[in-house]
C-alpha cells in the first residue's frame, strides 16, 4: 500500500493510513508475534473496524492474538466490519483495502487450516497417550497381576448408601 491508495483526513495523512495498512498486514502475514504489535499499532488498530481498546495494548493482544481460535475471531470481525464513513474523516478507506488483501490471501482460510491441524495434532498425541495407559501390548493376567482385582466388587454403591447405616 502507498499514500497514493489513500485520502489524508483532517488529523491523518495519506502516508499515516498507508503505514496503518501495511503495518497491519505485516502483523498478520508473521502470525501475530507479540513483539510486533507496536503502541502505535495498537492505538489505530483499537480506532479501527470497530474494534474497542480492551482497556490497553496488553489487554487487546491477549483477546485476539495469542493463538489460532482468538485470530480467527479478530479476523472474522475484521471481514464483517462494514467500514463506516467517509475517506476524508475516518480510515474507511484503509478498512476496505486490508478487508480486500485479506480475502485475495485467504488468510481466514489459512488459519483455520493452522488451527485444524493443531487440533488434530493434539488429538492424535493424546490418542497415544490413552493408548500407550488403556491398551498395553498384553492385557494383565489377573493371576499374577497384583494391580488387577482378584475379584469384582460385590456390592453396588446406590445413591443412599453412603448415609445407609445399619448397626
Amino acid at each position: 500500500m502507498t499514500a497514493a491508495d489513500f485520502t489524508p483526513s483532517k488529523f491523518h495523512t495519506a502516508e499515516d493510513k498507508a503505514w496503518f495498512g501495511n503495518a497491519l498486514l505485516k502483523f498478520l502475514a508473521d502470525d501475530c508475534p507479540r513483539a510486533g504489535f507496536t503502541d502505535r499499532l495498537y492505538v489505530r488498530l483499537s480506532n479501527s473496524f470497530g474494534h474497542i481498546a480492551h482497556c490497553d495494548r496488553s489487554n487487546f493482544f491477549e483477546h485476539f492474538f495469542p493463538d489460532p481460535e482468538r485470530r480467527i475471531a479478530f479476523l472474522e470481525e475484521t471481514l464483517q466490519w462494514p467500514c463506516y464513513g467517509s475517506a476524508e474523516f475516518t480510515f474507511c478507506d484503509v478498512e476496505m483495502l486490508v478487508q480486500s488483501r485479506i480475502t485475495a490471501a485467504s488468510l481466514l482460510a489459512i488459519v483455520k487450516a493452522q488451527r485444524d491441524s493443531d487440533v488434530a495434532r493434539r488429538e492424535r498425541e493424546l490418542l497415544e497417550r490413552l493408548k500407550a495407559k488403556y491398551e498395553p501390548s498384553h492385557r494383565p493376567d489377573t493371576r499374577s497381576d497384583p494391580a488387577w482385582p482378584a475379584t469384582a466388587p460385590t456390592a453396588v454403591l446406590r445413591q443412599g448408601s453412603l448415609f445407609d447405616f445399619s448397626e
